[in-house]
């Protein structure tokens, strides 16, 4: 007897083939990729749990994607590509308003500082930001040595800001790491460490936090840029 290859009907009377692979875009396979390693780490992110969360099987995902490798250039240049080159009037001030949204979206997902202090960073979408500043800071007289020194100065800056600032405020409560300070500075004594149980104390609990992180900005790009609400 020859085996029967018809659809099985559903309860509500549609038919559905046994077997047939679950549809997905790549989109759709970045997008939960990317919450998966919020949630897990780069650590968690692997080839078969990817598959699980997304109820196919693993081989289904090389429809998609490579291999790994090419999964993670793939979330890096999903995060790239959602970040904006604000409009400006100085290359200071967009580089500026830039990184200060590539804070924004590192801290969202956490993913995007860790891949790309990884080293996951020469992708079209960077491509793209790369020579529109590299132009408008030549354009303005900067050499092209010093235009890019400058902006991977802000770069490495922004991502070591971030991989500092996340474990510190984010994973906890803000309030969490200004008590610590406190805490700390409490048990000194006051004649031997007048600075610290005295006037550093109010700054040093904030400089895991957006204050710190823009009044350094300012100073690696040399510019005293505007800060947007």
């Amino acid at each position: 007897m020859s085996k029967d290859t018809s659809p099985t009907n559903t309860a509500g009377g549609e038919s559905k083939r046994v077997g047939r692979p679950k549809r997905l875009t790549t989109p759709e396979v970045i997008d939960e990729a990317i919450r998966l390693a919020d949630d897990y780490g780069l650590g968690g992110l692997s080839m078969p749990a990817l598959a699980k969360h997304l109820g196919v099987g693993t081989m289904t995902l090389y429809g998609y994607v490579n291999n790994k490798e090419d999964l993670l250039d793939k979330i890096a240049a999903r995060l790239f590509e959602d970040l904006e080159v604000p409009s400006h009037e100085s290359w200071q001030q967009g580089l500026f308003d830039f990184f200060s949204e590539f804070r924004e979206a590192a801290i969202a997902h956490p993913t995007l500082a860790r891949l790309l202090a990884n080293g996951r960073i020469t992708i079209p979408a960077v491509f793209d930001i790369l020579e529109g500043f590299f132009g408008e800071m030549t354009d303005d007289g900067v050499s092209m040595d010093e235009a890019i020194r400058v902006f991977y100065a802000a770069l490495t800056y922004t991502i070591g800001f971030v991989l500092w600032e996340i474990p510190r405020v984010h994973l906890q409560p803000k309030e969490a790491y200004a008590d610590q300070w406190t805490s700390l500075i409490s048990q000194l004594d006051p004649e031997t460490f007048p600075i610290l149980t005295g006037p550093a104390l109010d700054t040093a609990t904030t400089v895991a936090g957006i204050s710190q992180f823009r009044w350094g900005l300012r100073r690696v790009l040399g510019y005293q840029a505007t800060a947007r609400p």
